[in-house]
């Protein structure tokens, strides 16, 4: 111990301001971070049911205790080696507004403090959404749609609530800020239309529900689950793992094809031909025994086969089978194809090849000759 006290003799610090002003700081701030991401972890997953939505928010949540573990640590370094001075004049800079607008100042601590109202706002409003959604919406026996635009709707109105008064704590004074970017918004409106429209769109998608996250949608030349709805974006993760990101305003510009906006159930229509010696009865009883096989067939509903048309090659047949889950259309549609392919080989039942007829006749030449004329 004298050793370590000639050692420390030589620092601008003794033993005693080392455990006092760093070691029992630094403990206290990690020991508060780590009840911190406790109490996180056990509101998350009573809260939100969502595992996605809870890996986000755990995720926020240790991005903002790092800062506050890394601010504590500085901060604590600074009181032990007497850097009060620095750490005064450092603060009177960053407090040097650089916007003045009647009684509001904006210096960088103002916009520092402003990050961490945003952070709480956005996560409130999470976090209230995701439980009433789970505990309040449901029980009133509303459709997924409501429960989607209402718990939507709450949030940003939570976040806007915060933000509001968040700012207003800090010393801005949200009229004159509201002045700036009205003066802002006329030189640059006209470069941020394509903006604003998307921003009105994403309300219009909330507001009247047109589609919500899970949904499998078709738009444009491609086809995949929503995986997320923003105020101005939509992603859509297609069958091959990619995410696209979707203006809102190219989904209400044209027609929103939602294969499970009111059911999840869908018709799939598997085309095959059979030759014109084939038995159809047979045919249209052998292809319902398919459809009756399925492992995803909606059992209350009909099975559909009827005879579509005379083609060239042979006698289209069109079997409509109901099944349960959007989702499972492409396998469904597979097996069902497969499936008729096994019956008809057991069956003898011919699947022609395109085919056609060509007649040669024959006529006589000057010498009596017949030469053959397709």
């Amino acid at each position: 111990m004298n050793w370590l006290e000639s050692e420390l003799g030589l620092l601008p610090f003794s033993l005693k301001d080392f455990l006092l002003k760093f070691i029992i700081p630094v403990l206290s701030v990690l020991i508060a971070i780590v009840i911190l991401r406790v109490l996180a972890r056990r509101i998350t997953r009573r809260v939100i049911k969502n595992q996605e939505r809870q890996k986000r928010v755990r995720h926020n949540v240790l991005q903002v205790t790092r800062v506050l573990a890394g601010l504590g640590i500085v901060l604590s370094a600074l009181n032990l080696l007497g850097g009060r001075t620095i750490v005064r004049i450092a603060f009177q800079f960053l407090n040097k507004p650089f916007f003045t607008s009647g009684n509001t100042e904006i210096s960088v601590i103002t916009l520092i403090l402003a990050i961490p109202i945003f952070m709480l706002a956005s996560w409130v409003g999470k976090i209230t959404s995701s439980g009433v959604e789970t505990r309040t919406l449901r029980r009133f026996g509303l459709d997924a749609e409501r429960i989607f635009a209402l718990s939507r709707l709450l949030r940003y109105s939570i976040t806007v609530i915060i933000v509001i008064f968040g700012l207003s704590a800090i010393g801005i004074d949200l009229s004159a800020i509201g002045v700036f970017f009205g003066v802002l918004g006329i030189g640059i409106g006209f470069g941020l239309q394509s903006v604003i429209a998307d921003l009105f769109a994403g309300i219009t998608l909330i507001l009247m529900a047109l589609i919500k996250e899970g949904d499998r949608i078709h738009v444009g030349n491609y086809e995949g689950n929503i995986s997320r709805i923003r105020l101005m974006n939509t992603e859509l993760l297609t069958f091959e793992n990619e995410t696209l990101i979707i203006p809102n305003s190219q989904l209400t510009s044209g027609t929103i094809h939602n294969f499970s906006h009111k059911d999840l159930s869908v018709v799939i229509v598997n085309d095959v031909d059979v030759s014109y010696n084939s038995n159809l009865d047979q045919v249209i009883e052998l292809l319902k025994d398919v459809a009756s096989r399925n492992p995803w067939l909606r059992k209350d509903k009909e099975i559909i086969v009827r005879v579509y048309t005379f083609a060239s090659s042979g006698i289209t047949m069109k079997l409509r089978t109901w099944i349960g889950n959007v989702g499972d259309r492409a396998e469904a549609r597979s097996w069902t194809n497969l499936e008729i392919w096994r019956t008809f080989v057991r069956n003898s039942i011919e699947i022609p090849f395109p085919q056609r007829d060509i007649h040669i006749k024959a006529e006589s030449n000057e010498d009596g000759d017949n030469l053959p004329v397709v």
